[in-house]
């Protein structure tokens, strides 16, 4: 195992206890967003440990995810699962992929409890160990998922280039990736990249905004699509001192997995109109 996956199990495994250990607020939601009322609801169902455990820059909760399957790449304690779980419905069903013991342990504890709280019969989420850089090796099958989510977690991966593809892999054509993550605007000074309280915070391994957008074409998807943007602010004297005049922010975007169209094989834009007809999004 790579010095960097070690740190960042260390880090999310044992140095942090709950979200008041954080350093920086990198890894606290930030967003302005207003949460719709199914997100509001099934927070209130969450068990403690869960929400005490959580560590996540953004609202990773696409619209009309009912009777999807869905992918949380760096699952944690499981708490945007448990409430995607909540929002897909029984005849949904999410898996939570995570590397750490302590984290999963954590998810797994509660399945019982949260389907209890949401009444389903039979569980419809799942946590799996394993890295995001090898979904397919986990056991999920290609083009087999309708969306992938992830918060907080692509900064804090060795490979992102090949975490992304893996993602490509195992969406269906038309599936989306819609994920949270942090970002900066320049390139970062090894120093930075290497301090483990840094890494560990999702700063050290930001990824420049145009290195994404490069990666995620690379990949297959369309060009990424912002849904918002907040900054991310470091108080703390000496780790201002460390990351200099870098600016951070906590982004959430789509991605979407579109396959070559025959009937229009110029690319011709095409207009669409949406009609408001989506429950809690007018």
């Amino acid at each position: 195992m790579s010095e960097t996956r070690l740190g960042v199990q260390e880090y999310y495994g044992k140095t942090l206890q709950r979200s008041d250990d954080l350093k920086t607020n990198a890894c606290c939601t930030v967003s302005k967003r207003k949460l719709i009322q199914g997100v509001r609801d099934a927070i209130r169902q969450l068990h403690d440990e869960v929400v005490s455990k959580y560590y996540g820059c953004g609202l990773v909760f696409p619209e009309a995810v009912e009777g999807c399957r869905i992918v949380d790449l760096g699952s944690g304690s499981g708490r945007d699962c448990y409430i995607l779980s909540k929002l897909v419905g029984p005849n949904g069903y999410v898996t939570g992929v995570d590397m750490t013991k302590e984290q999963l342990q954590v998810a797994r504890n509660h399945i019982d409890y949260h389907m209890k709280q949401f009444g389903y019969q039979t569980p419809n989420v799942s946590f799996l160990e394993g890295y995001i850089e090898d979904l397919i090796g986990c056991g999920i099958p290609r083009d087999s998922v309708d969306i992938i989510v992830s918060n907080c977690v692509i900064n804090l991966c060795p490979d992102k280039q090949t975490a992304l593809q893996e993602a490509y892999n195992i969406l269906k054509s038309g599936g989306e990736m819609y994920f949270s993550d942090i970002y900066a605007d320049k390139d970062l000074p090894p120093e930075v990249r290497k301090d483990k309280i840094l890494y560990g915070e999702c700063i050290g391994g930001a990824l420049v905004w145009t290195d994404l957008m490069k990666i995620a074409c690379e990949v297959g998807f369309a060009p990424p699509v912002l849904v918002d943007v907040s900054p991310i602010t470091i108080d703390k004297p000496e780790l201002k001192q460390l990351i200099g005049n870098a600016r951070f922010c906590s982004a959430t975007y789509r991605l979407f997995k579109v396959e070559p169209d025959d009937s229009n094989p110029s690319n011709t834009v095409i207009e669409v109109v949406y009609k408001g007809s989506i429950p809690d999004h007018p």
